[in-house]
């Protein structure tokens, strides 16, 4: 009994740490969104500095931070959801966010929008030192390759980090976007 136990113990204390590294970023499910002005290269708000909280107040909306993920996860979650968008009965927006620190930022955004195929999604850059990263609690680290906020009413309903456009994670954000876009 007392090798079981401590076997159990054991395996416990294993498993914490590997839980415990998961990174987080992002606001929590509960939480408000706030202003901010990211610069929108393509998508509704096309050449503006336009604060997407702001202009559609309690619409349902999805943002997507990136930071480092591969323009391939990022182009193919677009794609997705400019076709959820494109089908909302509830004016559903979204947006992508990449943050930036320097020229070669706002030129890689740039050349992200143009092979992306609709326009319903509003692509932009922020500075990493614009006040929203921290608004929003974004975690700039390199184990952080993209956050993902789903929200209505400026309350945030889902929050996922480094979501991976396949299957399962459309699966996952799709039933979040289903609880705001009712």
């Amino acid at each position: 009994m007392k090798r079981a136990v401590f076997g159990a113990a054991v395996l416990a204390a294993i498993a914490i740490p590997v839980f415990a590294s998961a990174p987080t970023s992002g606001l929590k499910v509960g939480e408000m969104t706030s202003a901010f002005e990211p610069t929108h290269v393509a998508g509704p708000d096309k050449g503006t500095e336009t604060c997407p909280v702001c202009k559609y107040g309690n619409a349902p909306a999805i943002q997507v931070w990136h930071n480092g993920d591969s323009d391939a996860n990022v182009i193919a979650m677009i794609d997705h959801l400019d076709a959820k968008v494109a089908a909302s009965k509830k004016d559903l927006k979204a947006f992508t966010i990449r943050l930036t620190s320097g020229d070669q930022g706002v030129v890689s955004t740039v050349e992200l929008a143009k092979k992306v195929k609709g326009s319903n999604v509003g692509v932009t850059y922020l500075p990493m030192t614009d006040s929203g990263v921290e608004l929003y609690k974004i975690n700039t680290s390199a184990e952080v390759k993209n956050t993902v906020m789903v929200y209505k009413n400026r309350k945030v309903v889902a929050t996922f980090v480094n979501l991976k456009a396949d299957e399962a994670g459309f699966k996952q954000l799709d039933a979040a976007i289903a609880k705001v876009d009712k």
